[in-house]
Protein backbone atom coordinates (compact mmCIF):
# COMPACT_ATOMS: atom_id res chain seq x y z
CA UNK A 1 0.00 0.00 0.00
CA UNK A 2 2.71 2.28 0.77
CA UNK A 3 4.49 1.98 -2.64
CA UNK A 4 1.14 1.82 -4.59
CA UNK A 5 0.41 5.78 -2.76
CA UNK A 6 4.04 7.07 -3.62
CA UNK A 7 3.68 5.53 -7.00
CA UNK A 8 0.15 7.01 -7.59
CA UNK A 9 1.35 10.67 -6.26
CA UNK A 10 4.76 10.95 -7.90
CA UNK A 11 3.19 9.90 -11.18
CA UNK A 12 0.41 12.88 -10.69
CA UNK A 13 3.11 15.10 -9.88
CA UNK A 14 5.63 14.26 -12.95
CA UNK A 15 3.48 13.43 -15.72
CA UNK A 16 2.06 15.83 -18.00
CA UNK A 17 -0.49 18.12 -16.64
CA UNK A 18 -3.41 18.29 -19.60
CA UNK A 19 -6.58 20.71 -18.87
CA UNK A 20 -8.68 19.27 -16.80
CA UNK A 21 -12.48 19.13 -16.72
CA UNK A 22 -14.51 21.51 -14.74
CA UNK A 23 -14.19 20.97 -10.93
CA UNK A 24 -17.70 22.38 -10.31
CA UNK A 25 -16.57 24.47 -7.39
CA UNK A 26 -14.95 26.61 -8.98
CA UNK A 27 -15.74 25.97 -12.79
CA UNK A 28 -19.37 26.87 -13.72
CA UNK A 29 -18.88 27.74 -17.37
CA UNK A 30 -20.23 24.95 -20.40
CA UNK A 31 -17.48 23.00 -21.97
CA UNK A 32 -16.30 24.35 -25.00
CA UNK A 33 -14.69 23.28 -28.60
CA UNK A 34 -13.42 25.28 -31.47
CA UNK A 35 -13.17 24.08 -34.94
CA UNK A 36 -10.67 26.22 -37.97
CA UNK A 37 -11.17 25.02 -41.30
CA UNK A 38 -7.71 23.82 -42.59
CA UNK A 39 -5.50 25.30 -40.11
CA UNK A 40 -4.60 23.23 -37.34
CA UNK A 41 -2.61 25.30 -35.48
CA UNK A 42 -4.57 28.51 -35.58
CA UNK A 43 -7.42 26.14 -34.07
CA UNK A 44 -5.12 25.51 -31.32
CA UNK A 45 -3.83 29.07 -30.71
CA UNK A 46 -7.78 30.28 -30.64
CA UNK A 47 -8.38 27.61 -28.08
CA UNK A 48 -5.55 28.60 -26.11
CA UNK A 49 -7.00 32.29 -26.08
CA UNK A 50 -10.10 31.52 -25.19
CA UNK A 51 -9.15 29.57 -21.96
CA UNK A 52 -7.17 32.77 -20.86
CA UNK A 53 -10.21 34.52 -21.40
CA UNK A 54 -12.65 32.51 -18.89
CA UNK A 55 -9.55 32.49 -16.76
CA UNK A 56 -9.71 36.36 -16.77
CA UNK A 57 -12.85 37.56 -17.48
CA UNK A 58 -15.51 38.34 -15.11
CA UNK A 59 -18.26 38.84 -17.67
CA UNK A 60 -18.74 35.17 -18.49
CA UNK A 61 -19.79 34.93 -14.49
CA UNK A 62 -22.97 36.94 -14.56
CA UNK A 63 -24.30 34.47 -17.54
CA UNK A 64 -26.45 31.35 -16.64
CA UNK A 65 -27.73 30.20 -20.23
CA UNK A 66 -24.95 28.78 -22.09
CA UNK A 67 -26.57 30.20 -25.58
CA UNK A 68 -25.29 33.70 -24.02
CA UNK A 69 -22.01 32.32 -23.16
CA UNK A 70 -22.06 31.31 -26.71
CA UNK A 71 -22.97 34.87 -27.80
CA UNK A 72 -20.43 36.27 -26.01
CA UNK A 73 -17.68 34.73 -26.76
CA UNK A 74 -18.42 34.05 -30.45
CA UNK A 75 -17.77 38.18 -30.25
CA UNK A 76 -14.59 37.25 -28.98
CA UNK A 77 -13.29 34.89 -31.57
CA UNK A 78 -14.54 37.48 -33.47
CA UNK A 79 -12.03 39.78 -32.36
CA UNK A 80 -9.12 37.30 -32.24
CA UNK A 81 -9.56 36.27 -35.82
CA UNK A 82 -9.44 40.30 -36.32
CA UNK A 83 -5.99 40.70 -34.47
CA UNK A 84 -4.47 38.14 -36.23
CA UNK A 85 -5.37 39.37 -39.79
CA UNK A 86 -8.79 37.47 -40.60
CA UNK A 87 -11.50 40.24 -41.42
CA UNK A 88 -13.37 38.15 -43.22
CA UNK A 89 -13.70 35.46 -40.92
CA UNK A 90 -16.95 33.67 -39.83
CA UNK A 91 -17.89 31.95 -36.65
CA UNK A 92 -21.02 29.56 -36.25
CA UNK A 93 -22.02 29.00 -32.65
CA UNK A 94 -24.37 26.25 -31.67
CA UNK A 95 -25.12 24.63 -28.07
CA UNK A 96 -25.76 21.17 -27.60
CA UNK A 97 -26.42 18.95 -23.95
CA UNK A 98 -24.63 22.42 -22.07
CA UNK A 99 -21.42 22.00 -24.60
CA UNK A 100 -20.81 24.59 -26.98
CA UNK A 101 -19.32 24.09 -30.85
CA UNK A 102 -17.68 27.05 -32.89
CA UNK A 103 -17.03 26.33 -36.42
CA UNK A 104 -14.78 29.31 -37.77
CA UNK A 105 -14.23 29.43 -41.29
CA UNK A 106 -11.54 31.73 -41.30
CA UNK A 107 -11.15 33.19 -44.84
CA UNK A 108 -8.12 35.12 -46.27
CA UNK A 109 -5.31 36.39 -43.87
CA UNK A 110 -4.82 39.94 -44.50
CA UNK A 111 -1.14 40.91 -45.27
CA UNK A 112 0.43 44.04 -45.00
CA UNK A 113 1.13 46.24 -48.37
CA UNK A 114 2.83 49.36 -47.23
CA UNK A 115 4.59 50.69 -44.08
CA UNK A 116 4.83 54.71 -44.30
CA UNK A 117 6.30 56.98 -41.02
CA UNK A 118 4.83 60.45 -40.60
CA UNK A 119 8.07 61.97 -38.21
CA UNK A 120 10.29 64.06 -39.20
CA UNK A 121 13.55 62.77 -41.33
CA UNK A 122 15.77 63.32 -38.27
CA UNK A 123 14.29 61.14 -35.67
CA UNK A 124 13.72 58.55 -38.17
CA UNK A 125 17.53 58.35 -39.16
CA UNK A 126 19.15 55.23 -37.81
CA UNK A 127 15.85 53.47 -37.02
CA UNK A 128 16.57 50.42 -38.29
CA UNK A 129 14.65 47.50 -38.93
CA UNK A 130 11.14 47.02 -37.43
CA UNK A 131 9.37 43.62 -35.93
CA UNK A 132 7.33 43.79 -39.52
CA UNK A 133 7.72 44.35 -42.94
CA UNK A 134 5.83 44.85 -46.08
CA UNK A 135 4.08 41.62 -46.79
CA UNK A 136 4.40 40.33 -43.48
CA UNK A 137 0.52 39.06 -42.37
CA UNK A 138 -1.47 42.16 -40.41
CA UNK A 139 -1.15 40.87 -36.78
CA UNK A 140 -1.91 43.53 -34.09
CA UNK A 141 1.37 41.89 -31.81
CA UNK A 142 3.51 42.47 -34.34
CA UNK A 143 1.96 46.18 -35.31
CA UNK A 144 2.27 46.74 -31.47
CA UNK A 145 5.89 45.41 -31.70
CA UNK A 146 6.82 47.86 -34.29
CA UNK A 147 5.29 50.65 -32.04
CA UNK A 148 7.42 49.92 -28.93
CA UNK A 149 10.74 49.48 -30.99
CA UNK A 150 9.91 53.07 -32.41
CA UNK A 151 8.92 54.47 -28.79
CA UNK A 152 12.37 52.85 -27.63
CA UNK A 153 14.68 54.07 -30.43
CA UNK A 154 13.13 57.53 -29.82
CA UNK A 155 13.98 57.15 -25.70
CA UNK A 156 17.66 55.70 -26.29
CA UNK A 157 18.44 58.18 -29.27
CA UNK A 158 16.38 61.63 -28.13
CA UNK A 159 15.69 64.16 -25.66
CA UNK A 160 11.65 64.23 -26.21
CA UNK A 161 9.71 65.84 -23.92
CA UNK A 162 6.85 63.52 -24.73
CA UNK A 163 6.78 60.34 -26.63
CA UNK A 164 3.49 59.68 -28.44
CA UNK A 165 4.29 56.99 -31.08
CA UNK A 166 0.19 55.89 -32.59
CA UNK A 167 -0.45 53.77 -36.11
CA UNK A 168 -3.15 53.54 -38.38
CA UNK A 169 -4.23 50.91 -40.59
CA UNK A 170 -6.19 51.25 -43.62
CA UNK A 171 -7.65 47.84 -44.57
CA UNK A 172 -8.42 46.52 -48.33
CA UNK A 173 -11.08 44.07 -48.47
CA UNK A 174 -10.81 44.07 -52.32
CA UNK A 175 -7.06 42.64 -52.11
CA UNK A 176 -7.05 41.23 -48.50
CA UNK A 177 -4.67 43.75 -47.60
CA UNK A 178 -3.88 46.82 -45.85
CA UNK A 179 -1.61 50.14 -45.57
CA UNK A 180 0.25 51.02 -42.58
CA UNK A 181 1.28 53.82 -41.37
CA UNK A 182 3.07 54.99 -38.15
CA UNK A 183 3.22 58.82 -36.59
CA UNK A 184 4.88 60.66 -34.08
CA UNK A 185 3.47 63.42 -32.62
CA UNK A 186 5.17 66.39 -32.70
CA UNK A 187 7.38 67.83 -29.33
CA UNK A 188 10.24 69.43 -28.30
CA UNK A 189 13.76 68.78 -27.35
CA UNK A 190 15.02 69.29 -23.52
CA UNK A 191 17.27 68.96 -21.38
CA UNK A 192 16.84 68.76 -17.23
CA UNK A 193 16.92 71.84 -15.61
CA UNK A 194 16.56 71.84 -11.88
CA UNK A 195 16.10 68.58 -10.00
CA UNK A 196 14.37 68.84 -6.72
CA UNK A 197 12.33 66.69 -3.70
CA UNK A 198 9.23 67.13 -1.74
CA UNK A 199 7.60 65.39 0.63
CA UNK A 200 10.75 64.01 3.02
CA UNK A 201 10.26 63.86 6.48
CA UNK A 202 13.10 62.04 8.15
CA UNK A 203 14.93 60.45 5.24
CA UNK A 204 18.25 62.35 5.27
CA UNK A 205 18.03 64.04 1.03
CA UNK A 206 21.51 63.01 0.40
CA UNK A 207 20.58 59.45 0.74
CA UNK A 208 17.49 59.81 -1.70
CA UNK A 209 19.04 62.15 -4.01
CA UNK A 210 21.75 59.63 -4.24
CA UNK A 211 19.25 57.14 -5.76
CA UNK A 212 18.03 59.60 -9.05
CA UNK A 213 21.28 59.43 -11.30
CA UNK A 214 19.81 62.09 -12.93
CA UNK A 215 21.09 65.63 -12.63
CA UNK A 216 21.08 69.56 -14.45
CA UNK A 217 22.08 69.60 -17.73
CA UNK A 218 20.97 65.53 -18.65
CA UNK A 219 19.11 64.60 -22.03
CA UNK A 220 15.50 64.51 -20.78
CA UNK A 221 14.13 61.02 -20.86
CA UNK A 222 11.26 59.78 -19.45
CA UNK A 223 11.94 56.71 -18.59
CA UNK A 224 15.52 57.64 -16.64
CA UNK A 225 12.74 59.28 -14.27
CA UNK A 226 10.60 55.78 -14.04
CA UNK A 227 14.22 53.94 -13.22
CA UNK A 228 14.59 56.73 -10.26
CA UNK A 229 10.96 56.45 -8.97
CA UNK A 230 11.73 52.62 -8.58
CA UNK A 231 15.10 53.02 -7.10
CA UNK A 232 13.25 55.19 -4.65
CA UNK A 233 10.44 52.73 -3.82
CA UNK A 234 13.17 49.92 -3.34
CA UNK A 235 14.56 51.75 -0.12
CA UNK A 236 11.19 50.72 1.45
CA UNK A 237 11.38 53.80 2.74
CA UNK A 238 8.80 55.77 0.42
CA UNK A 239 5.51 54.49 0.23
CA UNK A 240 4.51 56.49 -3.00
CA UNK A 241 6.72 58.58 -5.87
CA UNK A 242 5.43 61.14 -8.21
CA UNK A 243 6.58 63.41 -10.49
CA UNK A 244 5.91 67.01 -11.59
CA UNK A 245 7.56 68.39 -14.84
CA UNK A 246 7.27 72.29 -15.45
CA UNK A 247 6.58 73.86 -18.57
CA UNK A 248 9.74 74.60 -21.40
CA UNK A 249 11.87 77.01 -20.95
CA UNK A 250 15.02 77.83 -22.96
CA UNK A 251 15.14 74.68 -23.87
CA UNK A 252 14.94 73.38 -20.14
CA UNK A 253 12.25 71.64 -17.90
CA UNK A 254 12.18 71.46 -14.31
CA UNK A 255 11.66 67.70 -12.83
CA UNK A 256 10.06 67.52 -9.06
CA UNK A 257 9.45 64.32 -7.17
CA UNK A 258 6.95 64.29 -4.94
CA UNK A 259 7.43 61.42 -2.13
CA UNK A 260 5.59 60.22 0.53
CA UNK A 261 7.54 58.48 3.69
CA UNK A 262 6.71 55.23 4.42
CA UNK A 263 5.66 54.41 8.30
CA UNK A 264 8.91 53.59 8.91
CA UNK A 265 7.53 51.31 11.95
CA UNK A 266 5.99 47.80 12.22
CA UNK A 267 4.74 45.48 14.38
CA UNK A 268 4.52 42.40 13.41
CA UNK A 269 1.94 38.75 14.94
CA UNK A 270 2.21 35.80 14.00
CA UNK A 271 0.79 32.02 14.83
CA UNK A 272 1.65 28.31 13.36
CA UNK A 273 0.82 24.88 14.19
CA UNK A 274 2.10 21.69 13.74
CA UNK A 275 0.93 18.16 15.22
CA UNK A 276 4.71 17.37 16.04
CA UNK A 277 5.53 20.80 17.71
CA UNK A 278 2.08 22.14 18.67
CA UNK A 279 1.09 25.88 18.25
CA UNK A 280 3.40 28.63 18.38
CA UNK A 281 3.38 32.24 18.44
CA UNK A 282 5.91 34.95 17.36
CA UNK A 283 5.94 38.46 17.82
CA UNK A 284 8.03 41.10 16.46
CA UNK A 285 8.89 44.97 15.96
CA UNK A 286 11.15 46.74 13.16
CA UNK A 287 12.38 49.77 11.93
CA UNK A 288 13.48 50.36 8.80
CA UNK A 289 15.18 53.77 9.35
CA UNK A 290 16.99 54.40 12.23
CA UNK A 291 19.88 56.35 11.35
CA UNK A 292 18.33 58.08 8.66
CA UNK A 293 19.44 56.18 5.47
CA UNK A 294 17.80 53.01 5.49
CA UNK A 295 19.23 51.58 8.69
CA UNK A 296 17.09 48.59 10.02
CA UNK A 297 16.82 46.93 13.08
CA UNK A 298 14.45 43.76 13.41
CA UNK A 299 13.52 42.24 16.65
CA UNK A 300 11.87 39.00 16.80
CA UNK A 301 10.43 36.64 19.55
CA UNK A 302 9.00 33.12 18.81
CA UNK A 303 7.64 30.88 21.36
CA UNK A 304 6.23 26.86 20.93
CA UNK A 305 6.62 23.86 23.50
CA UNK A 306 9.96 22.74 21.74
CA UNK A 307 11.94 25.85 21.44
CA UNK A 308 11.61 29.85 22.76
CA UNK A 309 14.18 32.06 21.06
CA UNK A 310 14.79 36.06 20.75
CA UNK A 311 16.66 37.58 18.32
CA UNK A 312 17.72 40.96 17.32
CA UNK A 313 19.32 42.01 14.36
CA UNK A 314 21.02 45.49 12.50
CA UNK A 315 21.13 46.05 8.78
CA UNK A 316 23.26 48.71 7.23
CA UNK A 317 22.04 48.85 3.51
CA UNK A 318 24.72 50.13 0.60
CA UNK A 319 27.52 49.25 3.32
CA UNK A 320 31.13 51.00 1.71
CA UNK A 321 29.28 50.08 -2.02
CA UNK A 322 25.92 50.45 -3.66
CA UNK A 323 26.56 46.48 -4.06
CA UNK A 324 26.84 45.82 -0.54
CA UNK A 325 24.90 45.05 2.80
CA UNK A 326 26.37 44.49 6.61
CA UNK A 327 24.46 42.64 9.22
CA UNK A 328 24.75 42.25 13.24
CA UNK A 329 22.74 40.48 15.12
CA UNK A 330 22.50 38.83 19.07
CA UNK A 331 19.88 35.75 19.56
CA UNK A 332 18.87 33.78 22.55
CA UNK A 333 17.71 30.32 22.16
CA UNK A 334 16.37 27.62 24.46
CA UNK A 335 15.69 24.13 22.75
CA UNK A 336 13.92 21.19 24.12
CA UNK A 337 14.55 18.55 21.73
CA UNK A 338 13.66 14.59 22.55
CA UNK A 339 17.36 14.03 22.07
CA UNK A 340 18.87 16.88 23.33
CA UNK A 341 18.21 20.37 25.27
CA UNK A 342 20.15 23.45 24.25
CA UNK A 343 20.66 26.87 25.78
CA UNK A 344 22.51 29.13 23.32
CA UNK A 345 23.77 32.97 22.85
CA UNK A 346 24.97 33.51 19.41
CA UNK A 347 26.50 37.02 18.27
CA UNK A 348 27.49 37.87 14.58
CA UNK A 349 28.53 40.05 11.96
CA UNK A 350 28.52 39.81 8.12
CA UNK A 351 28.63 41.32 4.27
CA UNK A 352 26.55 40.69 1.91
CA UNK A 353 27.97 41.80 -1.87
CA UNK A 354 25.69 41.47 -4.77
CA UNK A 355 28.06 39.93 -7.90
CA UNK A 356 25.41 40.13 -10.77
CA UNK A 357 21.37 40.73 -10.71
CA UNK A 358 21.11 37.00 -9.82
CA UNK A 359 23.89 35.87 -7.61
CA UNK A 360 25.27 37.00 -4.05
CA UNK A 361 27.99 36.31 -1.74
CA UNK A 362 28.53 36.73 2.14
CA UNK A 363 31.25 36.43 4.42
CA UNK A 364 31.17 36.40 8.33
CA UNK A 365 32.01 35.76 11.72
CA UNK A 366 29.89 33.94 14.30
CA UNK A 367 30.28 33.03 18.01
CA UNK A 368 28.05 31.08 19.74
CA UNK A 369 28.03 30.42 23.70
CA UNK A 370 25.81 27.43 24.08
CA UNK A 371 24.83 24.36 26.92
CA UNK A 372 24.14 21.20 25.68
CA UNK A 373 23.06 18.13 26.95
CA UNK A 374 22.30 14.68 25.27
CA UNK A 375 19.80 11.83 26.41
CA UNK A 376 21.89 9.93 28.90
CA UNK A 377 25.26 12.23 28.67
CA UNK A 378 26.10 15.16 31.35
CA UNK A 379 25.63 18.19 29.76
CA UNK A 380 28.80 20.62 28.02
CA UNK A 381 29.59 23.91 27.50
CA UNK A 382 30.84 25.26 24.27
CA UNK A 383 32.21 28.45 22.43
CA UNK A 384 32.08 27.80 18.78
CA UNK A 385 33.43 30.36 16.54
CA UNK A 386 32.59 29.96 12.98
CA UNK A 387 33.51 31.75 9.93
CA UNK A 388 30.47 30.95 7.37
CA UNK A 389 30.98 31.80 3.46
CA UNK A 390 27.94 31.58 1.37
CA UNK A 391 26.82 31.91 -2.21
CA UNK A 392 23.37 32.10 -3.34
CA UNK A 393 21.87 32.51 -7.59
CA UNK A 394 18.65 33.46 -7.64
CA UNK A 395 16.03 34.20 -10.51
CA UNK A 396 12.63 33.05 -8.73
CA UNK A 397 10.25 35.62 -9.68
CA UNK A 398 8.75 35.43 -5.53
CA UNK A 399 10.58 34.87 -2.45
CA UNK A 400 7.45 33.33 -0.13
CA UNK A 401 5.49 32.01 -3.33
CA UNK A 402 7.26 31.12 -6.16
CA UNK A 403 6.58 30.28 -9.41
CA UNK A 404 9.15 30.68 -12.05
CA UNK A 405 12.98 30.50 -11.60
CA UNK A 406 15.05 28.41 -9.57
CA UNK A 407 17.53 28.98 -6.99
CA UNK A 408 20.83 27.43 -5.54
CA UNK A 409 22.53 28.33 -1.95
CA UNK A 410 25.76 26.51 -1.07
CA UNK A 411 27.24 27.82 2.76
CA UNK A 412 30.36 26.69 3.96
CA UNK A 413 31.06 27.29 7.56
CA UNK A 414 34.31 26.08 9.51
CA UNK A 415 33.87 25.79 13.48
CA UNK A 416 36.51 25.94 16.13
CA UNK A 417 35.60 25.54 19.79
CA UNK A 418 37.81 28.25 21.75
CA UNK A 419 37.15 25.77 24.67
CA UNK A 420 38.58 22.63 23.34
CA UNK A 421 40.79 23.83 20.31
CA UNK A 422 40.39 19.66 19.16
CA UNK A 423 36.35 20.03 18.31
CA UNK A 424 37.20 21.35 14.85
CA UNK A 425 34.99 20.70 12.00
CA UNK A 426 33.28 22.02 8.66
CA UNK A 427 29.46 21.85 7.92
CA UNK A 428 28.84 22.31 4.46
CA UNK A 429 25.19 22.72 3.16
CA UNK A 430 23.93 23.07 -0.38
CA UNK A 431 20.28 23.84 -1.17
CA UNK A 432 19.06 23.91 -4.78
CA UNK A 433 14.88 24.51 -5.73
CA UNK A 434 13.62 25.25 -8.29
CA UNK A 435 10.00 26.09 -10.11
CA UNK A 436 8.34 25.89 -13.49
CA UNK A 437 4.45 26.95 -14.25
CA UNK A 438 2.34 26.17 -16.98
CA UNK A 439 0.54 29.43 -16.81
CA UNK A 440 -1.63 28.56 -20.22
CA UNK A 441 -2.93 25.11 -18.42
CA UNK A 442 -6.32 24.72 -16.06
CA UNK A 443 -5.35 25.69 -13.06
CA UNK A 444 -1.73 27.53 -13.66
CA UNK A 445 -0.17 24.21 -12.55
CA UNK A 446 3.29 25.15 -10.78
CA UNK A 447 5.82 21.52 -10.73
CA UNK A 448 8.18 22.99 -7.53
CA UNK A 449 11.54 20.78 -6.86
CA UNK A 450 13.56 21.46 -3.49
CA UNK A 451 17.00 19.52 -3.07
CA UNK A 452 19.26 19.41 0.44
CA UNK A 453 22.33 18.18 1.30
CA UNK A 454 24.84 18.19 3.63
CA UNK A 455 27.81 17.29 5.16
CA UNK A 456 30.04 17.75 7.98
CA UNK A 457 33.85 16.87 8.10
CA UNK A 458 36.47 17.08 10.42
CA UNK A 459 35.35 14.92 13.65
CA UNK A 460 33.40 11.95 14.97
CA UNK A 461 29.69 12.04 14.81
CA UNK A 462 29.16 12.27 18.47
CA UNK A 463 32.37 14.94 19.15
CA UNK A 464 29.85 17.05 17.57
CA UNK A 465 27.30 19.47 19.43
CA UNK A 466 23.92 17.92 18.88
CA UNK A 467 22.57 21.62 18.18
CA UNK A 468 24.86 21.48 14.91
CA UNK A 469 24.00 17.80 13.75
CA UNK A 470 21.91 17.36 10.62
CA UNK A 471 18.33 16.12 11.29
CA UNK A 472 15.55 15.23 9.00
CA UNK A 473 11.72 15.07 9.48
CA UNK A 474 9.34 17.74 9.96
CA UNK A 475 7.31 20.37 8.29
CA UNK A 476 10.41 22.04 6.39
CA UNK A 477 11.67 18.92 5.66
CA UNK A 478 10.51 15.57 5.29
CA UNK A 479 6.26 16.33 6.25
CA UNK A 480 4.46 12.93 7.38
CA UNK A 481 7.00 12.48 10.14
CA UNK A 482 7.62 14.34 13.68
CA UNK A 483 10.45 17.13 13.43
CA UNK A 484 13.74 15.62 13.99
CA UNK A 485 12.25 12.11 13.67
CA UNK A 486 14.52 10.31 10.95
CA UNK A 487 18.39 9.85 11.50
CA UNK A 488 20.86 7.77 13.35
CA UNK A 489 20.67 6.39 17.10
CA UNK A 490 22.41 4.99 19.20
CA UNK A 491 21.92 1.99 21.97
CA UNK A 492 21.54 2.71 25.35
CA UNK A 493 21.81 0.69 28.37
CA UNK A 494 18.85 0.78 31.18
CA UNK A 495 19.99 0.64 35.10
CA UNK A 496 18.13 -2.99 35.08
CA UNK A 497 20.36 -4.01 32.05
CA UNK A 498 18.11 -3.74 29.30
CA UNK A 499 18.60 -1.95 26.32
CA UNK A 500 16.79 0.33 23.90
CA UNK A 501 16.97 2.64 20.85
CA UNK A 502 17.79 6.22 21.91
CA UNK A 503 16.01 9.27 20.13
CA UNK A 504 17.58 10.60 16.90
CA UNK A 505 20.83 11.56 17.83
CA UNK A 506 21.45 13.78 14.44
CA UNK A 507 24.09 13.06 11.72
CA UNK A 508 27.10 14.69 9.68
CA UNK A 509 25.41 13.95 6.62
CA UNK A 510 22.10 14.83 5.32
CA UNK A 511 19.65 14.19 2.23
CA UNK A 512 16.45 15.80 1.26
CA UNK A 513 14.26 16.01 -1.24
CA UNK A 514 10.47 17.35 -2.21
CA UNK A 515 8.39 17.28 -5.20
CA UNK A 516 5.51 19.39 -5.49
CA UNK A 517 2.50 20.10 -7.32
CA UNK A 518 0.84 22.99 -6.95
CA UNK A 519 -2.52 24.62 -8.43
CA UNK A 520 -4.53 27.37 -8.39
CA UNK A 521 -8.29 26.95 -8.41
CA UNK A 522 -9.00 30.70 -7.89
CA UNK A 523 -8.01 33.89 -7.14
CA UNK A 524 -7.48 33.00 -3.75
CA UNK A 525 -7.70 29.19 -3.48
CA UNK A 526 -5.23 26.89 -4.16
CA UNK A 527 -4.48 23.19 -3.78
CA UNK A 528 -1.00 21.39 -3.27
CA UNK A 529 0.28 17.41 -4.03
CA UNK A 530 3.40 16.66 -2.72
CA UNK A 531 6.11 13.78 -1.86
CA UNK A 532 8.98 13.96 0.70
CA UNK A 533 12.03 11.97 0.92
CA UNK A 534 14.58 12.69 3.26
CA UNK A 535 17.50 11.01 6.09
CA UNK A 536 20.35 12.27 8.19
CA UNK A 537 23.40 9.79 8.32
CA UNK A 538 26.22 8.73 10.71
CA UNK A 539 28.95 8.85 8.06
CA UNK A 540 29.72 12.45 6.17
CA UNK A 541 28.45 11.39 2.75
CA UNK A 542 25.04 11.87 1.69
CA UNK A 543 23.23 8.95 0.13
CA UNK A 544 19.67 9.74 -1.63
CA UNK A 545 19.52 5.67 -2.32
CA UNK A 546 18.45 5.15 1.43
CA UNK A 547 15.40 7.98 2.23
CA UNK A 548 12.41 7.85 4.46
CA UNK A 549 9.41 8.81 2.25
CA UNK A 550 6.31 10.86 2.87
CA UNK A 551 3.61 12.23 0.86
CA UNK A 552 0.56 13.97 1.31
CA UNK A 553 -2.01 17.10 -0.14
CA UNK A 554 -2.72 20.34 0.92
CA UNK A 555 -4.71 23.91 0.80
CA UNK A 556 -4.15 27.21 -0.04
CA UNK A 557 -6.04 30.46 0.64
CA UNK A 558 -3.61 33.22 -1.05
CA UNK A 559 -3.26 36.42 0.60
CA UNK A 560 -1.62 39.76 -0.73
CA UNK A 561 1.39 39.30 1.11
CA UNK A 562 1.94 35.15 0.80
CA UNK A 563 0.05 32.38 0.81
CA UNK A 564 -1.46 30.62 4.03
CA UNK A 565 -1.18 26.92 3.80
CA UNK A 566 -2.25 23.65 5.35
CA UNK A 567 -0.82 20.49 4.95
CA UNK A 568 -1.88 16.93 5.95
CA UNK A 569 1.04 14.22 5.45
CA UNK A 570 1.52 10.90 5.65
CA UNK A 571 4.30 8.24 6.57
CA UNK A 572 4.80 5.98 3.26
CA UNK A 573 7.72 4.56 5.41
CA UNK A 574 5.84 4.25 9.09
CA UNK A 575 7.82 2.46 11.82
CA UNK A 576 5.67 1.07 14.55
CA UNK A 577 5.66 3.04 18.08
CA UNK A 578 8.00 5.82 16.30
CA UNK A 579 5.76 7.30 13.55
CA UNK A 580 1.97 8.58 14.27
CA UNK A 581 -0.10 8.05 11.33
CA UNK A 582 -0.12 11.81 9.76
CA UNK A 583 1.12 14.84 10.42
CA UNK A 584 -0.44 18.54 10.13
CA UNK A 585 1.10 21.04 9.24
CA UNK A 586 -0.17 25.11 9.48
CA UNK A 587 1.61 28.59 8.64
CA UNK A 588 2.42 31.07 6.02
CA UNK A 589 4.07 30.79 3.29
CA UNK A 590 4.81 27.95 1.14
CA UNK A 591 6.64 24.85 2.49
CA UNK A 592 9.74 26.31 0.11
Amino acid sequence: MRVFIGILLTGLLLSPLQPARAIPFFDQLPGFEVQVQGDRKLQERLRAEMEKQRKSGSVLKSYKDPRDVARYERGTLEKLLRARGYYDARVRQTVSGGEILYRVNPGPQYRIKSITFDMPDYLRSDLGALPLSAGDPLVASKVLDGVKAIEKHLAENTCLLDIDVSYRATVIHSEAAARLEYRVAPSPEVNVGEVTMEGIVSVEPDFLREKLEIGSGDCFNREKIDAARLRLLRTNLIAGVNTRISEPYGGLVDITFLLKERRHRTVKLGVGYTSDQGAGVSAGWEHRNVFHRGEKIDIESKINPVQQSLKGELRVPRFFSDKQDFSAKAEYSNEERDSYLAESLTVGAAVQRRLSRNRTASVGSELKFSQVEEEGEPSENYRLLSFPLGLKWDTTDNLLDARRGATVALEVRPYVDLANTDTTFVKNTLVMTGYKTAGDWRYEPTLAVRVKAGAISGIANLDIPADERFYAGGGGSVRGYAYQALGPRRLIEEPDGSTRLSDPIGGRALSEISIEGRFRFSDTWGGVLFVDGGNAYADPSPNFSDLYWGAGFGVRYITSFAPLRFDIAFPLDRREDLDDHFQVYVSLGQAF
